[in-house]
């Protein structure tokens, strides 16, 4: 069984040098070949907003914003 680190490794482009955004973006982008981009993109922004509030960076006033927003 392959540990985190592997997984990590292999689907997540986790390497020396590589900057953060660079990963973000090839891990999301390499969804696209499997049909799951958009599921991962919510995914990883769902839990981007949930951390942000927990760590009180957002409101729940500020969550709904951003969903009105999202819809309109």
């Amino acid at each position: 069984m392959a540990s985190k680190e592997d997984i990590l490794r292999e689907k997540t482009h986790k390497e020396d040098g590589i900057e953060i955004e660079r990963r973000i973006f090839y891990t999301l982008d390499d969804a696209k070949s499997e049909g799951l981009q958009g599921h991962r993109n919510s995914k990883a922004i769902s839990m981007l907003i949930k951390a942000l509030r927990e760590k009180d960076f957002l409101t729940d006033t500020d969550i709904d914003d951003i969903l009105f927003e999202a819809i309109n």
